[in-house]
């Protein structure tokens, strides 16, 4: 059951890189100021933008964003129902990597789930990319219970994405992380042993981190890797939305 909605005050949430961060999707939905639009909050820090900058972000039926563009571009995977922009219906699985300059004006029919990572990947030679996890071949990963699909890897960029699936009982003892780690779990349930993480859970592993991943059920979780280094945020005091557009919000 999902409990009655608030509205976002903006504030620093999980910010600190140096901290092993684990959030289940515990069913608080924050309003906003569009149509048919709430948000639960993973990642967030005022100083970047008002509102989150790592969330699921939700569209009722019929729901919609007025055209808007994005500070250091955007990261959304689809989880439910059908996103549309003007680049097409995106349905569940669908990954989207849009870059600095990209311009759209989503919204959702019949309502739809999203995975959003923003300001998050600057770069204006960034490529664009588009594809569907349950499209892509499977391919080996570190041991025969886990295999990988990459989705994005450019050279002159820190990060790396890719989808793994666990078979059950898949266990792995004393990893060690040399880069920051962030897990979202698509199916199934992720686990360490400080705990157990289901569908839609977020997680965040720092560089030095030791953990003894696994999963009983067997799990797809989306992940992604960049060392702490990197320049994540991109704050861009300067943008400014389509002179069409008239939202009179803070920056996307």
């Amino acid at each position: 059951m999902v409990s009655s909605q608030l509205y976002w005050q903006p504030q620093k949430v999980n910010e600190n890189l140096l901290t092993r961060i684990a959030v289940s999707p515990i069913p608080t939905w924050y309003e906003t100021e569009y149509t048919g639009i709430t948000y639960i909050c993973f990642e967030s820090d005022h100083e970047v933008q008002e509102h989150p900058v790592t969330m699921l972000s939700r569209f009722d039926r019929g729901g919609f964003f007025g055209l808007h563009g994005h500070p250091g571009g955007e990261e959304i995977l689809v989880l439910e129902g059908n996103f549309t922009d003007e680049t097409g219906i995106h349905t569940p699985g669908t990954y989207m990597l849009n870059p600095e300059g990209f311009i759209h004006r989503p919204y959702s029919d019949e309502g739809c789930l999203t995975f959003v990572k923003l300001r998050q990947h600057g770069g204006t030679n960034r490529q664009q990319v588009r594809k569907n996890i349950y499209q892509l071949p499977w391919q080996p990963g570190i041991i025969p219970q886990i295999e990988v699909k990459p989705l994005y890897e450019q050279m002159g960029f820190p990060e790396k994405v890719w989808i793994e699936r666990w078979q059950p009982g898949t266990e792995l003892l004393n990893v060690v992380e040399s880069e920051v780690k962030e897990i979202f779990v698509i199916e199934g349930t992720w686990s360490d042993e400080l705990g157990n993480y289901p569908t839609h859970s977020w997680l965040r592993y720092p560089p030095g981190c030791s953990y003894s991943p696994s999963s009983t059920t067997g799990c797809m979780v989306y992940v992604k890797t960049y060392p702490i280094e990197a320049t994540r945020f991109i704050v861009g005091k300067d943008f400014r939305h389509p002179q069409v557009m008239n939202i009179g919000v803070a920056d996307l």
